[in-house]
């Protein structure tokens, strides 16, 4: 973890490397099926992640705020590989 991450980053974080079936905070939910994690915020995907290559997907839905870019910064911090989808 390079850069210093706000509380809900850090639970994002988490979520993500503990590979957490399902967790939900600050209007964001992670979900995780197998090998793939998908990150909601407000109902809206916006990440993508693959566990074995740590690569993602990310989509701002049209939100391009400060709330949403700090949600995919946190899913930034964990993978090695993304992409953008706006």
């Amino acid at each position: 973890m390079a850069m210093t991450l706000r509380k809900n980053q850090k639970e994002i974080y988490d979520a993500l490397i503990k590979k957490a079936k399902i967790w939900g905070g600050s209007n964001t939910v992670v979900k995780t099926n197998d090998n793939v994690s998908e990150v909601y915020y407000y109902g809206n995907k916006i990440a993508v992640v693959r566990h074995d290559t740590k690569c993602a997907t990310f989509d701002n839905c049209g939100y391009n705020n400060s709330s949403t870019t700090l949600r995919i910064n946190a899913v930034k911090e964990f993978c090695n590989d993304y992409n953008y989808n706006y």
